[in-house]
């Protein structure tokens, strides 16, 4: 593909991020990689809970954090709005559902491939 080395090395580092905040105690992150014709995608799932009802698409948004109160860490809500940035910036496309299980949350990313 073509783009920013940098760029998408800091998408995965704040969806991974995300998805390890989120996940239940000792659970595995899945990830998986394929090429789908002209396109790269990329699914990122957790164990843990599920999305707040009709929030999936605003947690894109500057500012949108939906974390329980009392963590140890302050969060501006800005990690996923950087990652969708760097996916308009590439030409793609990022959606949060999820799981069809009902497990946990799917994150996929989809990217042109340079072919």
């Amino acid at each position: 593909m073509l783009g920013s080395p940098d760029l998408i090395a800091q998408m995965l580092d704040k969806l991974i991020a995300n998805a390890v905040d989120f996940a239940r105690t000792g659970s595995a992150i899945e990830m998986l990689l394929e090429a789908n014709g002209r396109r790269a995608n990329l699914y990122i799932a957790n164990e843990g809970p599920l999305l707040p009802e009709g929030m999936g698409s605003q947690l894109f948004e500057s500012m949108v954090s939906v974390r329980p109160e009392g963590g140890t860490a302050p969060h501006l809500g800005l990690g996923l709005y950087i990652v969708r940035l760097i996916v308009e910036f590439h030409e793609g496309s990022v959606q949060l559902v999820d799981r069809s299980d009902g497990k946990g949350v799917l994150v996929t990313v989809s990217l042109p491939l340079a072919l």
